[in-house]
């Protein structure tokens, strides 16, 4: 069955499984975290250790993502996905047992390299498994998944207090495992990609691979979202302390301004699914709300507003910036050759990793010389230069998409 034939019910049984496991993936990005700094003490870490470990585990996950890629186009999706889930699981129950850095060093490398999988393998499952006019949808419930994910991360303190850190690390361990049998089991649902691009795969078997990365359209999709996490993550880590210091208001209101941020964007990507589904320029929509985005940020670092603006305004910005989730996804699949979808996504996808890795401590250093301001400043200026780079995205894709419509 075509992805375009599939009926609706289908596609939300398909769509509601791939949220789940990119929700599963934030959720133990910050469950690691999380539990690093539940076990700190007792193993004998300091912060900077702590800190150490999450960038190992980012570095992993972006160093070996394009080789789940490759991976994903080779083997198929479903089951580089089902494995990814299970070691991500497997390695935060690892936790329980380990008792130096180099134990966390080695638990952070496996979590990383199951980390890598999600982007390049749930793309090639969506991309081939929905029907195209659902797409937009399914990539903004993608996009929310793993928001929620995020937000489930906390729950970790919870279950320490409840079960001890060895327990908590266990049952952290149980929704990977469950959602990779889950996706092991979807087998006629979660269709194949190499199967659909079969003919496609066979005519670009005699091209070398490094002609595919190095098309413009590919490097600046990866040099995109390196920015964008730069961006989100600099935000999520820094935000509350820089609030706090350049507005004179409590850490608990910050907090709630930063929780009000990550609600509007959320918001903002399912409000953006409906509009990639029903647009054709999906530059326009990504560059407007990238731009909307950085001129709301823009009185915030200039420290123009009240402290009770911040709440709106943050709403707002990050509902503009969300927005432009799912059309940002539909372009990256318009850059993308046809039987490439895990190569290109895995590679394009690290850029995430890549900034997740470079910002924190960048930021960091902005905060300890006292420029909390600067954060925004420049949250302001990866807009701008982002809404750009999405331009010249559709401007080096655009004759890709003529030429073979031509040609028929």
């Amino acid at each position: 069955m075509s992805a375009a034939a599939v009926p609706a019910s289908r596609d939300v049984r398909v769509i509601s499984l791939i949220g789940a496991a990119h929700g599963a993936s934030h959720f133990y990005q910050l469950a690691f975290a999380t539990m690093l700094l539940i076990v700190r003490q007792e193993a004998g870490l300091s912060f900077t250790e702590v800190g150490l470990l999450t960038g190992i585990f980012y570095g992993v996950s972006g160093v070996t993502q394009t080789m789940a890629g490759f991976a994903v186009d080779r083997f198929g999706a479903r089951p580089i996905l089902a494995g990814g889930l299970f070691t991500i699981g497997i390695a935060l129950a690892l936790i329980s047992v380990a008792h130096s850095f180099v134990g966390f060093a080695a638990i952070a490398v496996i979590a990383g390299a199951g980390n890598s999988v999600f982007h390049p393998a749930d793309f090639a499952l969506l991309n081939a498994s929905v029907n195209p006019g659902r797409l937009g949808r399914a990539y903004s419930i993608h996009g929310v998944g793993g928001s929620l994910g995020w937000a489930a991360a906390p729950v970790m303190f919870f279950l320490d207090s409840t079960f001890g850190w060895v327990g908590a690390a266990i049952i952290g361990a149980i929704p990977g495992v469950l959602l990779s049998v889950l996706v092991l089991t979807h087998r006629e649902q979660l269709v194949d990609h190499r199967v659909k691009d079969r003919a496609a795969i066979h005519h670009q078997a005699g091209k070398p691979m490094i002609a595919l990365f190095m098309q413009p359209a590919i490097l600046l999709c990866l040099v995109y979202f390196a920015l964008i996490a730069a961006n989100t993550v600099g935000i999520q880590q820094f935000a509350v302390p820089a609030w706090v210091s350049m507005f004179g208001v409590s850490e608990n209101y910050a907090a709630l301004c930063l929780i009000v941020f990550i609600v509007g964007s959320a918001g903002g990507v399912l409000v953006g699914g409906f509009f990639a589904d029903r647009v054709r320029r999906h530059d326009r929509v990504a560059t407007l709300g990238l731009l909307v985005a950085g001129a709301l940020t823009l009185p915030i670092a200039m420290q123009a507003v009240t402290p009770e603006l911040l709440l709106p305004l943050l709403a707002l910005a990050g509902a503009a910036g969300g927005a432009t989730g799912p059309s940002r996804d539909m372009i990256v699949r318009g850059a993308t050759p046809p039987g490439a979808s895990g190569k290109v996504f895995g590679f394009v996808y690290s850029g995430l990793d890549v900034g997740s890795f470079l910002a924190p401590p960048a930021f960091g250093l902005l905060m300890t010389t006292g420029h909390a301001a600067a954060i925004f400043w420049i949250a302001v200026g990866l807009y701008v230069i982002n809404a750009c780079l999405v331009m010249a995205i559709r401007q080096s894709t655009a004759p890709a998409v003529v030429r073979p419509a031509a040609a028929e």
